[in-house]
């Protein structure tokens, strides 16, 4: 069955309920000739599938639409399986909109999935090399405990120890 992506997005979404890891890999390549917002949609779709490799490829096209995708993203935070909080996780630290750090940060300390764990810190430390001092900034606006932000301050130490000296000498400053 030839599918015309640039005009059939329902029939795009129905052949992503398949199992077929090859043709939904095939559909997520072609999605360009799909209009935009047809084309987002479809990305969020795969965010929710259970194959790694599909989320992956999405999150990162899914990225590239920037900060228009970020409060849908932050929703995926809160809810979903393990698998599409960890997707959601990974496109906003491609994304690297400050705006995410709140809830990014929030999931990172309350889930106890490790791939969300990992995926969190992931983004949490492209967001502090992105913007060291905005980081610190939000990071003492928000209303953590000591504890709290101290395991956060740790996650960007273990991954990026020059960007976590930056913070510190800026959150010492405030």
């Amino acid at each position: 069955m030839k599918i015309r992506l640039k005009h059939d997005s329902k029939a795009i979404l129905q052949l992503l309920k398949t199992g077929n890891i090859k043709r939904k890999l095939k559909i997520l390549e072609k999605l360009d000739g799909v209009n935009e917002r047809e084309n987002i949609k479809i990305l969020f779709k795969i965010l929710e599938d259970t194959s790694w490799t599909l989320r992956e490829k999405a999150a990162r096209r899914l990225a590239q639409y920037g900060n228009r995708v970020v409060p849908r993203l932050e929703k995926l935070l809160a809810r979903g399986f393990w698998y599409t909080r960890a997707s959601a996780s990974l496109t906003l630290g491609e994304i690297g909109n400050l705006k995410a750090l709140e809830p990014i940060i929030h999931l990172y300390l309350s889930d106890e999935n490790p791939t969300v764990i990992k995926e969190t810190s992931t983004a949490l430390v492209k967001l502090a090399k992105r913007d060291p001092l905005q980081f610190a900034e939000r990071l003492e606006e928000m209303e953590l405990t000591n504890f709290q932000e101290q395991r956060v301050l740790r996650v960007i130490e273990d991954l990026d120890q020059e960007t976590h000296a930056i913070i510190l000498e800026e959150l010492a400053h405030e």
